[in-house]
């Protein structure tokens, strides 16, 4: 069946966050006094747990001190160093061209998504964009993505969502009903990916257009 929504991740997928959101834990641990945690780790604490979660996990009992020290580099820093990932409007426009609807749900707070949104100038091309904390349960719950559609799904065989971390691959299966199940691309242009295996793999946002979205 022909692809007709395109749900999006953002950090990773569309914008390169995750030198900033990396370095937002880094200045975390240093003012806490604690140990760093390498990069790569980071990418998969953030890429899998929901937001709400991920300080605790991290930090545990001292999540509140942690939070104070992270969103405080976050505001100061996240639009100053914010790029888009290489082909992420081209690929986006490419949607939008043939009809796809697109959609975004991340674990970035509502204010962060719309600052970088409204920076890249990426806004324009999503229909609805659920962001963390709008709802009791983030990304990838079903609650959250639900949401996505209001709660009135469509066909999950009409829907192709398109991350890079383990959410994206649990997001695509919190739509699947009546017996179809929607599909999921990873991007994973470094070949790091170790969680649950997707439908498919790519190393180039471009590539999405011509080798998947197009043969449907």
């Amino acid at each position: 069946m022909k692809y007709k929504y395109a749900v999006f991740d953002w950090d990773g997928t569309l914008a390169d966050t995750y030198p900033v959101i990396s370095a937002a834990y880094d200045y975390t641990f240093d003012k806490m006094g604690l140990l760093r945690i390498p990069y790569d780790e980071i990418k998969r604490i953030t890429s899998t747990l929901q937001n709400k979660d991920t300080l605790g996990y991290v930090f545990k009992e001292r999540r509140d001190e942690a939070a104070g020290y992270f969103y405080e580099y976050i505001e100061k820093f996240h639009t100053d160093r914010l790029a888009p990932m290489f082909g992420a409007e081209k690929l986006l426009g490419f949607c939008r061209e043939k009809g796809l609807e697109c959609y975004l749900i991340t674990n970035k707070k509502t204010r962060f998504i719309k600052e970088e949104l409204e920076k890249l100038g990426f806004g324009k091309y999503f229909k609805k964009v659920v962001a963390a904390g709008e709802y009791a349960e983030d990304k990838p719950h079903p609650l959250a993505c639900h949401a996505v559609f209001d709660n009135r799904l469509p066909p999950a065989g009409e829907i192709v969502v398109i991350g890079d971390g383990e959410a994206d691959v649990k997001t695509a299966a919190a739509f699947e009903h009546d017996g179809e199940r929607a599909e999921c691309i990873i991007y994973d242009p470094k070949r790091k990916y170790r969680g649950p295996e997707p439908d498919h793999k790519i190393e180039s946002l471009i590539a999405v257009s011509y080798t998947h979205l197009r043969a449907h």
